[in-house]
């Protein structure tokens, strides 16, 4: 996809938010900005547009276009954009004038280029002014109504109205439909699945679309794919780590604050019969005490993300102190008796109360129980596998 539209310093629009947005679809572009502006994410001050002749020899070089997504520009570019790339579908998002008033182009020169866009993106007051076409997707988010209607001839979608002043809804409405078209969906169906998406990601947004948050999704998938991958390995040396009570893997996402932002294994590992039985993949469902570790730790040390609990064997921590582990002791008998009243804070506070002074992460804290508390050691690193290798250098 070939993205021609304007420069934002304040990165709520334009073409930062466009291949934000594009490259959070899949999709590979290419770019040019067409126009400069001043503008925070609350006021436009000045726009600059780039000379028309720049921009066509910037761009000539590419062919392999399939989509071309404009936002703000000279309306005659579309013209001369039509005749070099006679295959490509266009989408034109004319701006006329930004959120907070600015005006960036005239209604009527707008209009005299209009049907050289096969898609052309405008708000409802847009498209009064300028005059409704069988080429135009029509917002209505400037509606006086509780929800938004999206026209495409005579078809509608509607969806919630999210409350808030967003800025550079159109721009990021306009990229995500074109994106869907390079995937080779319908219109109607690009317009449907961009509206899913808007609601999604505008429900956790403030004042801009957040594109991050749509990026992130993919991080959850490597999360609890890398969590899945050490299946195999605890399967191989479950029978010489999992304790009584069981155990449990925990690996959280790096921006993670409570247990539902750190992947585990439902329920615990437990031995059936002398071997590991897992009661199923990896999940972001379900609470656990290997998680209010890894979150715990993460206050000092964010990249150590990944916590697991292995059985307490007195050669295990020997081994790890020999190989050049950093090993700790959590003495429960010193926890105030408000810690261990309370479930899941005891370990809490053990780990916080040893990280507190030191200057790089441990890499195994144990502890030789109590009275009802089964002697553990628990093993930290940055990812699953890195501490399976931990477990596997101290258990043989």
């Amino acid at each position: 996809m070939l993205i021609i539209s304007g420069f934002d310093p304040s990165s709520g629009a334009g073409l930062i938010q466009d291949v934000g947005v594009a490259t959070a679809m899949g999709i590979s572009v290419y770019s040019s900005v067409s126009a400069f502006t001043k503008q925070t994410l609350e006021k436009t001050y000045s726009v600059k547009f780039r000379g028309l002749d720049e921009i066509l020899d910037e761009i000539e070089i590419f062919h392999d276009v399939k989509v071309i997504k404009i936002g703000i520009v000279l309306p005659e570019l579309l013209e001369k954009l039509r005749k070099m790339y006679k295959d490509s579908i266009i989408v034109w998002n004319p701006v006329l004038e930004s959120s907070s008033g600015y005006k960036f182009l005239d209604e009527n020169d707008v209009k005299k280029y209009i049907n050289y866009a096969d898609y052309v993106i405008v708000n409802s007051l847009e498209a009064k002014k300028i005059g409704i076409s069988d080429n135009m997707i029509i917002t209505g988010g400037h509606d006086n109504k509780d929800y938004i209607e999206i026209k495409y001839k005579d078809r509608v979608v509607t969806h919630e109205r999210i409350n808030g002043e967003f800025r550079g809804t159109g721009c990021v409405f306009s990229t995500l439909f074109s994106s869907l078209l390079v995937l080779d969906y319908e219109p109607f169906e690009a317009i449907k699945r961009t509206s899913e998406i808007m609601v999604k990601v505008l429900k956790k947004s403030n004042k801009r679309f957040q594109v991050e948050l749509l990026s992130r999704d993919w991080q959850k998938w490597e999360v609890l794919d890398e969590l899945n991958r050490i299946i195999l390995d605890i399967m191989e040396i479950g029978h010489l780590t999992i304790p009584e009570v069981g155990q449990n893997v925990s690996y959280a996402l790096p921006w993670a604050e409570n247990e539902e932002q750190v992947a585990k294994f439902p329920g615990r590992i437990r031995l059936v019969f002398g071997k590991p039985h897992f009661l199923g993949d990896a999940t972001f469902k379900g609470k656990s005490h290997t998680a209010r570790m890894t979150l715990e730790m993460m206050k000092k040390f964010p990249f150590v993300r990944c916590t697991t609990n292995i059985r307490y064997e007195e050669r295990y921590v020997e081994k790890a102190k020999k190989v050049g582990y950093k090993v700790y002791e959590h003495v429960r008998k010193l926890e105030p008796d408000e810690v261990k009243l309370k479930e899941g804070q005891s370990l809490r506070w053990g780990i916080a109360n040893i990280i507190e002074s030191l200057e790089y992460p441990p890499d195994m804290i144990y502890d030789k129980g109590f009275w009802g508390k089964e002697a553990m050691i628990r093993v930290f690193g940055r990812n699953p596998k890195e501490v399976v290798e931990k477990v596997k250098n101290i258990i043989f």
